[in-house]
């Protein structure tokens, strides 16, 4: 059974050095959604279990009412209908998160983030695959199962920094020294071997750390012109599970 998001959000909230890193993230309650719709101009209710952005449902604030959207699927409502609005698009067998929702960077006109793939074929971590995730135009998730497409992680900071090459090189590393927190951090409760972490940078430059992943795919890395990172997961997976 995979690890839970909330398992793993709870092990990352321990550590003092990803901590400020985490968008605020609740068990989902109605009096919890109403008060980050209060606080936050949207929300995400994730399913505590599912990957691939399956189940996503995002609820943005407008002048007037709400958006509560789910895929292709939208309503929009005041915000005494809210609530009822987000259970239609859930699924009663599932439990789900409610977290804050990030005004996420763009990568020409679509938000972006990233995905370090990391994986344990000895007794280090490291990171066999980089790359940013640039979502379908018109759409709020970035995953690869819902049209998002790979790009090389370097050239996209290249460009949202303007061409400064001193501070996308440093965002590169700082996500990349996180990314490797992360996996010891979560690999002290549980025994995984590879992880996937999802980091976004907000318009204003901030750092966030989205979730990690304890059953990663590898299908993103397969669009890259350059093989080597694929080849590199793909080598490691042998290792791992021979």
């Amino acid at each position: 059974m995979p690890i839970g998001k909330m398992k793993k959000h709870k092990e990352m909230l321990q550590h003092p050095v990803l901590r400020p890193h985490l968008p605020e993230t609740h068990w989902f309650t109605d009096s919890r959604t109403s008060r980050m719709l209060n606080t936050y101009s949207s929300v995400f209710i994730k399913p505590n279990h599912g990957s691939g952005g399956s189940g996503i449902i995002r609820v943005k604030r407008l002048k007037k009412g709400y958006e509560v959207r789910r895929g292709s699927r939208r309503k929009i409502v005041r915000f005494r209908f809210v609530l009822k609005a987000i259970k239609s698009y859930q699924k009663t067998r599932h439990m789900y998160l409610v977290q804050r929702g990030l005004r996420l960077a763009k990568y020409h006109g679509s938000i972006f983030d990233t995905r370090i793939y990391l994986q344990k074929p000895g007794r280090k971590w490291v990171i066999s695959g980089a790359a940013a995730r640039v979502a379908a135009p018109h759409k709020y998730v970035t995953n690869y199962h819902k049209g998002g497409h790979a790009a090389s992680l370097y050239r996209v900071l290249f460009s949202l920094f303007k061409h400064n090459r001193t501070k996308a090189d440093a965002y590169y590393r700082r996500i990349s020294e996180l990314s490797v927190i992360i996996a010891k951090t979560i690999n002290q409760r549980y025994p995984i071997r590879e992880l996937g972490v999802d980091i976004a940078i907000d318009k204003k430059g901030r750092i966030w750390i989205i979730e990690a992943n304890s059953h990663p795919g590898h299908m993103l890395f397969t669009q890259l012109s350059d093989p080597t990172m694929i080849n590199t997961i793909m080598g490691n997976k042998r290792l791992i599970w021979k």
